[in-house]
């Protein structure tokens, strides 16, 4: 019970004591209440408590109408700070925040992922094993009134299988940890640190905050397992425009490293910087529906030497519709992806050439009671390096899916995946069953308005 309900019931109760004795003599104060008297007071107790939970109700479902539920929270934390500029850190009504009252105390969030699957390709050892997916820690604090710092740590199993032999090792990872400064002037954000880069919808999700079990094929083949998360500086702006329309643009300049496992921006070794952009436009369709397109690029090089680049496109789109009558158990939510990459690959039976390969994915999410979701997405790529790869090389596969959240904080998936693929020009398919548990422990952070929660 939060704090608006028991300042609402401590307000209201001595007038329900006094509302049965009007117009007749007060009973002696030793006297204890009758029955009825009782009764009346848990009817309406009951009435203010429904009252509340529709107020809440209300609330979720304008911050969900919001295009990131990011900035819903910041708006939050800059009405604290203006009503509460003090270091207690109790000084939030009901909430235990005030704009320094976790520099000494910060949201900590675990996310445990893990499961079960089974594949028909016997080679494919990762998906016949038990899986431990990834453990997060996710630390998160106003560091001052105008900034916020994030630490995110990640540890997951890395399971390979190389000329004939497997091995299963646990890894730490620096997933993310940057400073945020916002209140600057022109609604000007910017962020300095490691960061899931502003490229498209896909990349920006961690593991556990995905609508699959598995990442996009696309995402994998351009960006690596992972997707891209890189260190440098990046800024958001919301762009100023006559039709006062919701227009934001992120600009990244990062290191031109994308990791090992990275097809085009492979290692340290690459000349730097890399830069890329994000421009998305978010619009409602009446009162039950809001569309969202997106235009991604990114530019860097592939190499020590200067000549050798790479220029990556995207697009986006995500749509979204939610029942007015029941917000909280029916939806329907469609998004798809497209990537285009041309990129420089230097190949020792032939020499360097210009590699162009494109890959997309697309899914459809339809939420038909409060804790149950239903979907299925279709994924198709290219491979961006031909270095390990023929050039003709394809790999698509369609996997439908269903989530049931048993409880606020504890979410179970089950999804099948047919997959066929052609891998140095050699052909092969597989059929995967991926069964997958997530919990939480503390609060969620914020997260696109489009996740699930």
């Amino acid at each position: 019970m939060t704090w608006q309900f028991v300042a609402r019931a401590a307000m209201a109760a001595p007038i329900m004591l006094a509302a049965p004795a009007r117009g007749q003599d007060a009973p002696p104060p030793s006297t204890p209440p009758t029955q009825q008297e009782l009764e009346d007071i848990r009817t309406r107790l009951k009435r203010l408590e429904q009252q509340h939970e529709a107020d809440q109700k209300r609330i979720a479902e304008l911050e969900a109408s919001r295009p990131d539920a990011g900035q819903a929270q910041e708006d939050v934390r800059r009405l604290w700070e203006q009503a509460w500029p003090v270091t207690d850190a109790t000084a939030g009504p009901g909430t235990g925040f005030s704009p320094q009252g976790n520099l000494f105390n910060p949201s900590i969030t675990a996310f445990g992922d893990f499961g079960v699957s089974y594949s028909t390709n016997e080679d494919n050892k990762a998906l016949r094993r038990f899986n431990f997916r990834e453990t997060e820690l996710d630390l998160r604090a106003a560091i001052a009134p105008f900034a916020d710092g994030v630490l995110i740590i990640a540890i997951g199993e890395e399971v390979e299988t190389e000329d004939g032999e497997t091995s299963a090792d646990i890894e730490f990872e620096l997933e993310e940890a940057y400073l945020t400064i916002h209140d600057l002037p022109g609604d000007l954000i910017v962020r300095g640190g490691k960061f899931r880069n502003n490229f498209g919808r896909a990349n920006l999700l961690h593991t556990h905050d995905l609508p699959q079990v598995t990442r996009p094929l696309a995402l994998a083949a351009f960006f690596g397992p992972e997707g891209l998360a890189t260190i440098g500086g990046t800024a958001s702006w919301l762009v100023p425009n006559p039709w006062d329309q919701y227009i934001e643009l992120n600009v990244d300049v990062v290191n031109a490293d994308g990791g090992e496992e990275s097809p085009i921006l492979n290692d340290a070794g690459n000349d730097n910087p890399a830069v890329g952009a994000h421009l998305k436009w978010f619009t409602d369709l009446g009162d039950d529906a809001t569309f969202e397109l997106g235009g991604s690029y990114l530019y860097g090089h592939t190499s020590d030497d200067d000549d050798f680049d790479a220029n990556i496109f995207g697009v986006d789109a995500t749509w979204q519709w939610i029942n007015p009558q029941a917000p909280d158990s029916e939806s329907l939510l469609a998004q798809a992806e497209f990537f285009w990459a041309a990129n420089d690959i230097e190949d020792s039976a032939f020499g360097t050439f210009r590699n162009n390969s494109f890959g997309f994915y697309a899914f459809v999410q339809y939420q038909w009671l409060k804790d149950w979701y239903a979907g299925v997405r279709y994924d198709q790529t290219e491979f961006p390096s031909v270095e390990d790869h023929a050039p003709g090389d394809m790999d698509w596969a369609i996997s439908p899916y269903i989530t049931w959240y048993p409880a606020e904080f504890l979410r179970l998936r089950l999804e099948y995946q047919h997959r066929d693929f052609e891998i140095d020009g050699v052909g092969d398919d597989e059929d995967n069953i991926l069964f997958q548990v997530t919990f939480v422990i503390g609060a969620h952070p914020a997260h696109p308005y489009w996740v699930n929660r």
